[in-house]
């Protein structure tokens, strides 16, 4: 007769998820897929120098689709706060008018830099 073995588990270590992991790779890593792309996002964030209001936009954007790829996960179609015009916008660069000004990053490019994350 065969020894039943029980699966390991663990909790995801992000703050405010503790969501039980039972996938031996999520066990290893102590941390889930979901948590782990959004802890790669926040990183990239950080990396860029965005600032928190324009993170909250960003992320609205992206919860409403607002924001498509469409080279990859290089270059994307994003829709204004308006919703009456669309630009092309990467992690490095965005045709609207804050983007075209380059004194601060844009909401459109938080986003792509997030989804490129």
């Amino acid at each position: 007769m065969a020894k039943a073995t029980t699966p390991k588990t663990a909790t995801c270590r992000r703050p405010g998820c503790h969501a039980t992991l039972t996938n031996p790779r999520s066990v290893a890593r102590g941390i889930g897929p979901t948590c782990a792309r959004k802890e790669r996002q926040d990183n990239a964030a950080r990396a860029a120098g965005i600032k928190p209001a324009t993170l909250v936009k960003a992320r609205e954007l992206i919860a409403d689709g607002g924001i498509i790829p469409i080279r990859g996960r290089r270059v994307f179609r994003a829709v204004s706060s308006d919703g009456t015009a669309t630009y092309l916008t990467a992690p490095q660069a965005c045709s609207c008018a804050a983007g075209l000004r380059g004194k601060h990053g844009c909401f459109h490019r938080a986003a792509a830099t997030l989804l490129a994350a």
